[in-house]
């Protein structure tokens, strides 16, 4: 069905006709039963029934048509797959539905009742109420007003006020769309609702049309399901499985849609707004030039949709139209085709939803790379009548309420509001912003600025690279942006390459020098100007200071810091065009003000040749440098196969609970610590966990309550900021949702509460044995800061105990409103207070005129405006009154009467009420507001149940299983040289071979001799061995385990002793990079190149068969080379697998290079390669391996015999050429001696 999965069903007769079919032609439609918990039934298009042929089906698979997520539909998959395993007689036993059911029966459909075509704005033709096409009586219809202007579906104006009488509604009915699947849980399919359709209109007068929208139309009936199914499946009509319904005629008659036939929109005439064609280098195509002709001839609902699209070409623009989100023009196209909405009738392309459905609808696309404008209506048509009275001369353009845009959403600008819907994945999604310069001395230098809008952390760095950009490739490995801004124009070529390979994946956007692109001083004179830090300087007690990291960043001598400091421009340049993004996009406002700023340092940047070991690796802060091609390579975080964490040593280690100790476990896996003290800290802090398993266990149960703390908090201080409650359009915004997020707000800061509330039941936990810890990081985490020295977890007992007492928890979970209770809120309680003494003053002197006048049957009247009116008797009225009594209003045998005394009070209380008013309607973001002052303290409780996650997730993993486990032990590099010893280490991320075998054990030693690891000299190890004989898996577990130790976890291994290592480079696997232009043997040569330039003796290299690609001699000799300069010069350790036996030859005897290679089992060893049999031991040992075995490859790969044949005859030949000649170079040698060794020359020549 379109929109929807699809859904496995059963075909059966309908109880009531006994037929399981009806209708003919394009109307056959079938009845079934889908599979379910609670199983409905309905009819069905032919054309959205296909065969099922059981859930292994390679059309349920990923990538398949019937694929889904949904755990439903993967269970009714479960239930399908028992239906097919009987008879047919035993499936009609499962047809459970059989009682016909009025709501079904009721809404079935005469598929020729589809609506004609019809001009913009007109309504339907009017039937007789209560009667189907058949003359049968419905016994219950689905009422549908058709709305053609802003106010059937706003705040009601007067006939006469056509505020936006050319606009029309969407064709969906709000009641046919879900909330949010956070709201509801999702339980059956349902057949997509039929959207409303227009009847061809007809030459109606203005007057009577308006006349016939008042009367009551007769709805068309849905076809199909029942309403209990529709209710249940609506909350499916996203992301699954998509129908595309792009053809025009499927939803109108007409075959171009109107848009597409506008000569200035056409490819080729397009231009932006300042009238630049597409082929002008600085032609803006977030921009669209819109004839002033054109627009003077539209409506004024249409007017105003094409200047926000003129400004906003590149964004699909939901325009809302009283309770729902239209979509027109283009954006329409893209919605049916992303979406699957469907189209309206009529010659312009036009869908929509209701308001409530916004978060699933703009989420998806903005997962497929599209931006989404959300324009809201930002008055009320009372308000626009005021405004329109102000005007001396209000145009007709004038009278249309007023829209604004009010957020604009990306892929790299997603803050997961109460209109947003909760996020579907807890990693980091980066927005990045470079700049980059080339001085004249080719030193390349870049300026970054990259945000998670989630949680509204800025890092802001600038940094010198190589030609290779290392560190840039660096950044964006360890914080994989999702979305990357540039100034046009300014990025080199070598940068390009890096965002058309390694980044092509991420949305790529340009941005105008200087106007868009700020520079340095426009960023600082913008940051002074809009007063982000104002609260923050207000709570420290300053005024408008910049947040500690940007104030290092300008000049020392200018005190209003406007002067940028001296190598510090390109980073502010990079703030400058992320905060341009973050004002279009509406978020900067609530992302600055939290004054969350980090340095990027590089991890690499204090690492230095010429540095000594003890004070290089003494440095707390130093961390192992893993660049992109190492993460890559290793499958750290991302297999090679498909993106996925599937087989990586994330997957194998993530046992986090929180989803922000998640994000915290992928930053630590990128950047493993150096410090051996701070390492083995972190060792003990495992062992001091797992010596309280009992403890352990409930902690993990209790994190497992908690929410995303960390995005909580950012959206509290969204919703509190008084900059955004000030002049933010979203301020204005009318919602007709607005009680349901309310509630959802209150939802989450009360969600907020609950899980500060067991941060506190853990330290409570933890509070008897912090004292016994060896760990100072696991003090640290869970050690009160008031109780514990070295504690850094906030008191919160009081804060927490505050906003328990604060409101009523239930009661606004219930309403959606929030009452501060007494002494909680200032203002509220002194409204009150001055109300209350308002109406005890007039209640007094009201008692007093009775008195004065004699009469105790004078009280007060009236409501609103007119309260606290005397109501006298006449016979009372009769005497002489007061001169002060005021005559105001009458009723038979009464007077009523103001004073001057009334006047004044119930002006006091009429002022106090307001102000009650007020502070109540702005309750909600104050109340957000005073919890995010405190927002450092929250932060800080958020960032030790982080670590104590990860501690946790890493605890687990070194409890071990069945495979033992050891902690690692580090020597500090002194008089020792760097080695790497590991006994007994398996791979971590496999645990069987391919052919279902356990995993083989191995020892890896480098720079040691068995025991005695001080008497070798041999950095580097060649590793040869036949192919597929794990020579590849040897040197990536080599990395993993290195990796894990300086982790700070233990390894999979008996014993593993080393040097800190502070970089691991690798060179495996063999791959282009074609949207680079490099080819395969220059991308080896590229990270070979970079190997040698930066690794230094404390490094780990891993090169797998280098020289592979390029002609045999040029490869053995490129290899040689590197061999030589690792192991003389570097002197690191190496591991360098290789297939070239000449290699191994040439260093057969020199001490640096050790030999060593994967072992092999040969049976049935003959001159036939094709009835060889070998059997790979999986092994690693000393010495070189005769052969490499090539011929097996081919015979597992099926290669002919014939063919392995005949390239074996080859190989021999060409063996005996080089053989040949090496007996000629040694022949030759030997007789250009002196004196000739007889005996030795006639070996040479038995040989030959």
């Amino acid at each position: 069905m379109a929109g929807h999965p699809w859904w496995p069903s059963l075909v059966y007769n309908h109880p009531q006709s006994g037929m399981h079919l009806r209708g003919k032609g394009k109307s056959l439609m079938v009845h079934v039963q889908f599979f379910d918990v609670n199983p409905t039934r309905g009819w069905i298009g032919v054309k959205y029934i296909k065969p099922f042929i059981g859930s292994s089906a390679v059309e349920v698979q990923k990538g398949g048509v019937f694929f889904s997520t949904k755990p439903e539909l993967r269970k009714s998959m479960i239930m399908a797959d028992e239906a097919m395993k009987k008879d047919k007689e035993k499936r009609l036993e499962m047809a459970v539905c059989m009682d016909p059911s009025d709501s079904e029966e009721d809404m079935q459909v005469d598929e020729s009742l589809s609506a004609s075509d019809e001009d913009y704005g007109e309504t339907q033709k009017e039937r007789p109420a209560g009667e189907d096409r058949n003359g049968t009586k419905a016994k219950r219809r689905r009422i549908i007003v058709q709305s053609d202007s802003d106010s059937d579906d706003e705040f009601k104006p007067n006939p006469k006020d056509h505020a936006s009488s050319d606009e029309d509604s969407s064709g969906v009915d709000e009641k046919q769309v879900s909330e949010p699947s956070s709201e509801s849980e999702v339980d059956s399919p349902v057949k997509l609702p039929q959207k409303r359709k227009r009847e061809k209109s007809e030459n109606v007068p203005a007057a009577k049309r308006n006349m016939q929208k008042e009367v009551s139309e007769t709805p068309r009936r849905t076809s199909g399901v029942s309403a209990e199914a529709k209710i249940k499946l609506s909350s499916f009509s996203a992301p699954d499985a998509f129908e595309s319904q792009t053809n025009p005629t499927s939803a109108g008659s007409a075959t171009t849609w109107d848009h597409e036939k506008l000569d200035w929109l056409q490819e080729g005439k397009r231009k932006d707004r300042k009238r630049r064609k597409d082929n002008d280098p600085d032609y803006d195509p977030s921009t669209l030039y819109v004839p002033d002709d054109f627009l003077n001839k539209c409506t004024p609902g249409v007017r105003k949709w094409w200047q926000l699209k003129s400004d906003n070409f590149d964004s699909v623009i939901f325009y809302k139209v009283g309770k729902f989100y239209e979509l027109y023009h283009m954006d329409a196209v893209t919605a049916v085709n992303e979406l699957g909405l469907t189209f309206m009738k009529g010659n312009w392309a036009h869908s929509g939803f209701p308001e409530i459905a916004f978060g699933r609808f703009s989420d998806v696309l903005v997962q497929k790379g599209y931006k989404v404008a959300r324009v809201e209506q930002t008055e009320t048509p009372e308000m626009m009548d005021v405004r329109c009275k102000s005007m001396s001369h209000p145009s007709k353009f004038d009278k249309v309420v007023r829209r604004e845009i009010c957020r604009i959403i990306t892929k790299g600008t997603q803050t997961y509001s109460v209109l947003d819907g909760e996020p579907s994945e807890s990693h980091s999604k980066y927005l990045l912003c470079f700049k980059e310069k080339i001085d004249s001395a080719q030193q390349r230098v870049y300026g970054v600025c990259f945000v998670d809008t989630s949680v509204g952390k800025f890092h802001i760095g600038q940094f010198g690279d190589d030609r290779h950009c290392s560190r840039f490739r660096t950044l964006v490995a360890h914080y994989p942006p999702v979305q990357i801004l540039f100034e046009k124009g300014n990025a080199s070529t070598d940068t390009k390459k890096v965002l058309k390979s390694s980044l092509s994946a991420s949305i790529q956007e340009g941005l105008q020098p200087s106007s868009q692109f700020w520079d340095a001083s426009k960023t600082l004179k913008v940051l002074a100007e809009e007063a982000y830090f104002s609260k923050q300087s207000k709570h420290n007690g300053d005024n408008g200071t910049l947040p500690p990291v940007l104030l290092h960043m300008v000049s020392e001598s200018d005190s209003l810091s406007l002067t940028p400091g001296e190598n510090r421009e390109l980073a502010l340049s990079a703030l400058g065009g992320c905060l341009f993004y973050l004002k279009k996009c509406l978020i900067d406002q609530e992302l600055l003000s939290m004054a969350n700023f980090e340095e990027y340092v590089p991890v690499d940047k204090d690492i230095d040749k010429s540095q000594t070991s003890t004070s290089f690796f003494a440095k707390t802060s130093q961390r192992m440098v893993l660049d992109g091609v190492t993460l890559a390579n290793l499958e750290i975080l991302q297999n090679g196969t498909n993106g996925s964490t599937e087989g990586t040593l994330l997957e194998k280690l993530d046992t986090c609970i929180t989803p922000f100790g998640k994000r915290l476990l992928k930053q630590w896996l990128c950047a493993p610590l150096c410090n051996p003290f701070s390492i083995n800290d972190r060792l003990n802090a495992l062992e001091d966990l797992m010596a309280v398993p009992e403890k352990t266990s409930e902690i993990g149960e209790l994190l497992k309550k908690l929410p995303d703390l960390e995005r909580l908090l950012s959206k509290i201080h969204s919703i509190g900021s008084p900059l955004k409650s000030q002049n933010h359009p979203d301020s204005r915004a009318i919602m007709y949702e607005e009680t349901k997020y309310s509630k959802k707000k209150i939802a989450d800061f009360l969600s907020t509460l609950e899980g500060f509330k067991v941060m506190r039941e853990v330290i409570g936990i933890m509070d008897d044995a912090v004292g016994s810890f060896k760990s100072n990081v696991l003090k640290q985490v869970v050690g009160l800061k008031v109780k514990t020295p070295t504690g850094r977890f906030p008191d919160l007992s009081a804060e927490l105990k505050r906003w328990d007492t604060s409101f009523d928890h239930e009661k606004a979970r219930k309403t959606g409103i929030i009452t501060p209770k007494a002494g909680f809120d200032p203002d509220y309680d002194d409204a009150l207070k001055d109300i209350k003494a308002a109406e005890q003053s007039l209640s007094e002197y009201l008692e007093k005129q009775r008195k004065r006048l004699g009469c105790k049957s004078i009280v007060y009247w009236g409501t609103a405006k007119n309260r606290y009116q005397m109501e006298i008797p006449e016979s009372v009225t009769e005497r002489n009154l007061p001169e002060e009594f005021e005559l105001k209003s009458t009723k038979k045998g009464f007077k009523r009467y103001w004073t001057k005394y009334i006047e004044n009070l119930f002006g006091d209380l009429v002022n106090a009420e307001e102000r009650r008013d007020a502070a109540l309607k702005d309750c909600m973001r104050r109340l957000f507001y005073n919890f995010d002052v405190n927002y450092k303290e929250w932060q800080t409780a958020v960032e030790c149940f982080a670590v104590l996650d990860v501690l946790m997730c890493l605890s687990q993993y070194s409890k071990g299983g069945d495979d033992p486990v050891c902690r690692p032990e580090f020597v500090l590099p002194g008089d020792t040289a760097p080695f790497l010893e590991l006994k007994g280490s398996r791979h971590p991320c496999i645990t069987k071979t391919f052919f279902g075998d356990d995993f083989i054990p191995n020892d890896i030693l480098i720079g040691c001799r068995g025991e005695d690891c001080s008497n070798s000299e041999a950095h580097c190890v060649l590793v040869t061995g036949p192919n597929m004989g794990g020579k590849s898996t040897l040197l990536r577990q080599a990395g993993l385990l290195v990796v894990m130790a300086q982790l700070g976890c233990y390894v999979p291994a008996e014993t593993c002793r080393l040097t800190p290592v502070d970089r691991v480079f690798t060179r495996l696997g063999a791959s282009d990079r074609i949207m680079s232009g490099e080819s395969t043997f220059f991308v080896e040569l590229s990270e070979t190149s970079s190997i040698l330039q930066h690794a230094t003796e404390h490094s780990l290299v891993l090169l797998d068969e280098l020289g592979r690609g390029t002609a045999t001699f040029d490869g053995t000799a490129i290899a040689s080379a590197v061999v030589k300069e690792l192991s003389e010069s570097i002197k690191c350790r190496t591991l360098f697998s290789t297939h070239y036996h000449t290699l191994v030859e040439d260093y057969s005897y020199t001490p640096s290079v050790r030999l060593g290679h994967m072992a092999c089992m040969v049976e049935n060893e003959c001159e036939d390669p094709s009835q060889e049999n070998i059997t790979f031991l999986y092994k690693f040992i000393e010495g070189a391996c005769p052969k490499s075995y090539g011929f097996n490859a081919a015979r597992l790969a099926n290669i002919p015999d014939e063919i392995i044949q005949a390239g074996h005859k080859k190989a021999q030949e060409f063996e005996s050429v080089i053989v040949s000649l090496k007996l000629f170079r040694q022949m030759y040698l030997l007789l250009e001696r002196p004196i000739v060794d007889g005996l030795a020359l006639r070996k040479l020549v038995e040989r030959t």
